[in-house]
């Protein structure tokens, strides 16, 4: 996806393709410094950039051969200390539940507020 980024002369967002590549060209570092510009140099804008959503252990294993910058270290780090996305999901069921809940609660007030108002 880089290649095709690179070659439609978006070079930053080659750079976020190319970001976590071990074997890097010239012009891939160049495009990797230009996605560390383009998010502010912000080792957690550009790890969300990143969405990573791939196996930790790949992360562990990556040995950057070619450190480009101070900054790509930290954002290593902090792919690796992301926390689960179940918590998230769980949160999101939690949240629909209770809506759905409260919609039904709200209606059987309204429907014995009508009878009493009726009868």
């Amino acid at each position: 996806m880089g290649d095709i980024y690179f070659a439609l002369k978006y070079p930053s967002m080659a750079g976020r393709y190319w970001y976590l590549e071990k074997n890097k060209t010239s012009e891939m570092v160049k495009a990797c410094i230009l996605f560390e510009k383009s998010m502010g140099n912000d080792p957690l804008r550009i790890a969300r950039a990143l969405k990573f959503k791939g196996d930790n252990e790949i992360l562990i294993r990556l040995e950057l051969d070619q450190v480009i910058s101070p900054i790509q270290n930290k954002v290593k780090e902090s792919l690796l200390e992301r926390p689960d996305d179940q918590l998230k999901d769980n949160l999101f069921s939690l949240g629909c539940f209770s809506i759905i809940i409260l919609t039904i609660l709200f209606a059987l007030i309204g429907v014995y507020t009508l009878f009493n108002w009726i009868f």
